[in-house]
């Protein structure tokens, strides 16, 4: 990392003096957000060590950098070093966390959430070691928040995520998928308050019915992506009224949903809408329309939300 320096020369009082990038560049405005956001966490912490100058450079763009994103290092990366990475910071937008499953804790996490009030997406897949203080420090502080994925998180419970859906209104994409305590509660709460979801995963979470479902249909027409893979319960009546209502869905995906069927997805095929799971053998998406032309639209969707 000592290749910094470079055969740049200006005249003083002595002779001729060496600078290096350091000396030369502007810190704020080129190294920081031109050429330290290139290089990995690898390389920042290698020139943090080349000399006094490095490491006041490196501190200065962890303090002020507005994205952090430790996924490709969640099992290599330590307590020590994400404290010192992220003990300054005030100014994050985006914290990529997924996959630091071993050694992230509520400890570590609650400090930086509280002092990063703009913080617009925020990932925590598969950490497996926070628990509830995380989700609530979440909503108490970050209610610009856009993005939220909880993939994974099985420790997550009904009322930290309740506290979520009513105080981050600005939420658009939401992941819970394997959040075995979610429940139709909570998707009911997350519509009802947040308006302008696009892209919600419900998969794998068996306790969600047709109601959560027929909540979203009514309560997100922004909708672009549903996920209610092995959603058992999810049959095609909540899948009709999705299709009926979200007018600008794109992808759902059902595979294993044992009681969603071609009754539901043809129309939706018909519409342009990816489905994950293949149509049948032979299926005339002509005829499909023809059908559809003659018979009666779905019935209206009347809930009280």
């Amino acid at each position: 990392m000592h290749s910094f320096a470079f055969p740049f020369k200006m005249a003083t009082g002595e002779g001729l003096e060496k600078l290096t990038m350091l000396d030369v560049l502007p810190w704020e405005d080129v190294l920081n957000k031109h050429v330290l956001p290139c290089l990995s966490i690898q390389d920042l912490f290698q020139l943090r060590q080349a000399n006094t100058q490095a490491l006041h450079l490196v501190t200065t763009f962890f303090n002020s950098t507005f994205k952090i994103d430790l996924s490709p290092y969640s099992s290599k990366i330590t307590a020590d070093a994400f404290k010192l990475i992220l003990r300054e910071n005030q100014v994050l937008n985006v914290l990529v966390l997924s996959g630091c499953k071993n050694w992230l804790t509520d400890r570590l996490l609650v400090p930086v959430i509280i002092r990063n009030e703009r913080l617009l997406r925020l990932n925590i897949s598969n950490c497996l070691h926070l628990q509830s203080e995380t989700i609530q420090a979440v909503a108490e502080n970050c209610h610009s928040l856009t993005a939220l994925s909880l993939k994974d998180c099985h420790w997550l419970n009904v009322p930290s995520f309740l506290m979520v859906a009513v105080s981050c209104r600005e939420l658009e994409k939401v992941d819970l998928t394997s959040c075995w305590e979610v429940n139709d509660e909570c998707i009911v709460s997350l519509v009802v308050a947040c308006k302008k979801i696009t892209h919600l995963s419900l998969a794998k979470i068996y306790g969600i019915t047709n109601q959560a479902i027929d909540a979203v249909a009514k309560g997100c027409p922004r909708l672009q992506y549903l996920d209610v893979q092995g959603c058992w319960r999810v049959n095609n009546s909540a899948i009709r009224n999705i299709g009926e209502y979200c007018k600008r869905l794109q992808v759902i995906k059902v595979s294993d949903c044992r009681d969603v069927t071609e009754a539901s997805l043809a129309r939706l095929r018909l519409r342009g809408v990816k489905v994950d799971v293949p149509a049948p053998v032979g299926l005339n998406l002509s005829r499909v329309e023809h059908t559809f032309g003659r018979s009666e639209l779905v019935p209206p969707l009347y809930l009280q939300i």
